[in-house]
């Protein structure tokens, strides 16, 4: 039997003043997983992500976290989640530091433990050598780091973000990138939604496409990138390319390309063929030395244009 889903949304509809109706957005989250979320600004991204925190009541479905419900049980929900609003708004007169404490207070933290997550976080987020200004004097860069840290005090098993690189410089992105990864190596659950698709590229495990309020495709990343059309293209990196069993794999199932490139080996499949542990094994027994292995077809950005030209964003 499945695991029960750590994030779950079904058929979810919010409908505002004036007709305006988000939905039906249904997505799921593993638990130690990243999920992307992304679309357009205003496609439905932080309604779904206000639903989730229970800080906006659907107007229609299912919405769970932990298999809890955020509207009925917003206390235990907030005590497991780390939440990070878009676009964070904190008192100028307070510092970084006072902020963490309040909310580590929330968090049922005191004395030394209190201390010691305050420290933990603001080194987490690049943020200690500023802890004791005053968030009027902070960038929106560092304001947005700071609602990372908030997010991160007690150390939560899931983060709901949204919109978490807003306002990011390229060096603080990284940084970021590499905190996440390292979250979800300790099994934690991470969603967060965003407008760049390249940023759900280098993090997320899967990907959920909202288009103009509704789901239009969801699926692992990995196999998004990796096949079009029905084909899989992959570049196989060489140690000895001249030992590469060209006609050996020429001969498996589904193949349909093998070129050499001078240490790169580049293969297609057709027919939903994926004959990548074969083609593994064949190298490694020809001696060629399989250094690395990944598909080369697309972007997240060409996924998302083709399905939305194919009419399922209408």
């Amino acid at each position: 039997m499945d695991a029960e889903p750590c994030i779950e949304v079904k058929e979810l509809y919010k409908t505002y003043r004036g007709g305006v109706t988000i939905g039906p957005i249904s997505i799921e989250s593993s638990s130690g997983e990243i999920l992307g979320l992304v679309g357009p600004n205003g496609s439905g991204k932080t309604t779904t992500i206000r639903c989730l925190v229970g800080l906006q009541r659907p107007s229609k479905g299912l919405v769970r976290v932990a298999g809890l419900n955020p509207l009925l049980d917003r206390r235990k929900v907030m005590k497991i989640v780390g939440y990070s609003e878009e676009l964070p708004v904190f008192p100028p007169f307070l510092s970084g530091r006072e902020i963490l404490k309040a909310t580590g207070r929330l968090r049922g933290l005191t004395g030394q433990k209190l201390g010691d997550e305050v420290e933990r976080v603001l080194d987490l987020s690049g943020l200690a050598g500023h802890a004791d200004r005053k968030l009027g004097q902070y960038s929106k860069g560092m304001v947005q780091r700071l609602s990372i840290a908030q997010a991160l005090i007690g150390d939560p098993e899931i983060l709901i973000l949204d919109e978490p690189m807003l306002g990011v410089d390229p060096a603080a992105r990284i940084h970021m990138r590499e905190i996440f990864l390292q979250l979800r190596q300790r099994g934690k659950t991470i969603l967060f939604s965003t407008h760049e698709l390249y940023e759900v590229e280098r993090i997320a495990d899967r990907v959920s496409m909202i288009y103009r309020g509704k789901i239009i495709l969801e699926d692992h990343v990995e196999r998004l990138l990796g096949w079009r059309d029905g084909r899989l293209r992959v570049m196989v990196e060489l140690k000895s390319p001249e030992l590469a069993p060209i006609e050996e794999i020429r001969s498996l199932n589904g193949i349909t390309g093998v070129e050499l490139d001078g240490s790169r080996l580049f293969v297609e499949f057709k027919g939903g063929a994926d004959e990548r542990p074969r083609l593994a094994e064949l190298v490694a027994l020809s001696g060629a030395g399989l250094v690395s292995m990944v598909p080369i077809n697309r972007t997240l950005e060409d996924v998302f244009m083709e399905v939305v030209k194919s009419g399922a964003g209408s």
